[in-house]
């Protein structure tokens, strides 16, 4: 006599029993059948977060790579140096509810540098395809990273252009660049393009930023104002919109 298959939990036991594993165990659990996974996404995405500080990640300045203090602990180490990529060394340049957008950093790195987003507590990490072409030719561009894990598992980086601190010539002098007519650029301008990577679809796709109300000045200003400096793009993502510090104290926001 063939035995009868096990009585599914209820939704709500199912979720009590899953709260009680370690948070590091969560995103494997998911794995096990659907009922769990949908569990998890429902009612623990808040847990998928460690409850307490393992280290902290630290770019000095002039180091290639990003450093990584911790205090002893009697939980699960974590990798600070995040020597599980497939890489020599890499740089934190954004982080997000636990996750880091790191890029590959050193002597040997490639001109065009691999970019990565790493979990350093589950070591799971992925690899972004190269960025396409920049919208904003002789712009710079930093890149942000996007997650709400009591929202949604996926993530989102956004690659927002930046004014460099020093563009290039128009051609017409090699000692003056006053005459360059991305200087007389309004900044933010009106309407411009965005790259985004979405670990949904896994590839780059465009969208429109639209400016609200007036522009903070021209280039000329964001160049040469008192509040630039090329590494204070700072970026919060907070109740599914993402807040961006820019030239000249600006603040750029994304909705969903």
């Amino acid at each position: 006599m063939e035995s009868e298959a096990p009585a599914a939990l209820p939704e709500d036991a199912l979720a009590e029993v899953l709260r009680r594993l370690p948070p590091h165990l969560l995103p494997r659990s998911r794995l096990v059948c659907k009922a769990w996974r949908d569990a998890v996404d429902d009612r623990l995405r808040g847990n998928l977060l460690p409850r307490s500080v393992r280290g902290i990640f630290i770019n000095f300045e002039g180091e290639y790579y990003t450093e990584f203090f911790s205090r002893p602990s009697t939980g699960p180490a974590v990798d600070g140096e995040l020597g599980f990529l497939p890489c020599t060394g890499v740089k934190v340049k954004d982080h997000c509810d636990g996750l880091l957008l790191c890029r590959e950093s050193g002597y040997g790195a490639p001109p065009r540098p691999r970019e990565y987003v790493v979990n350093p507590a589950t070591r799971r990490w992925a690899r972004l395809p190269r960025r396409p072409p920049p919208h904003f030719p002789g712009f710079d561009h930093t890149a942000h990273l996007a997650f709400d894990p009591a929202v949604s598992p996926h993530y989102q980086v956004f690659v927002i252009p930046r004014v460099p601190s020093q563009l290039p010539s128009n051609g017409e002098s090699d000692d003056d660049d006053d005459n360059n007519p991305l200087l007389e650029l309004e900044w933010p301008p009106a309407s411009y393009l965005v790259d985004v990577f979405s670990s949904v679809t896994r590839r780059w796709d465009t969208t429109t930023f639209i400016r609200e109300g007036e522009a903070a000045g021209i280039v000329a200003d964001m160049q040469f104002g008192r509040w630039y400096y090329r590494y204070l793009y700072h970026a919060v993502y907070w109740q599914s919109a993402l807040y961006i510090l820019c030239e000249h104290g600006y603040l750029t926001r994304r909705t969903e």
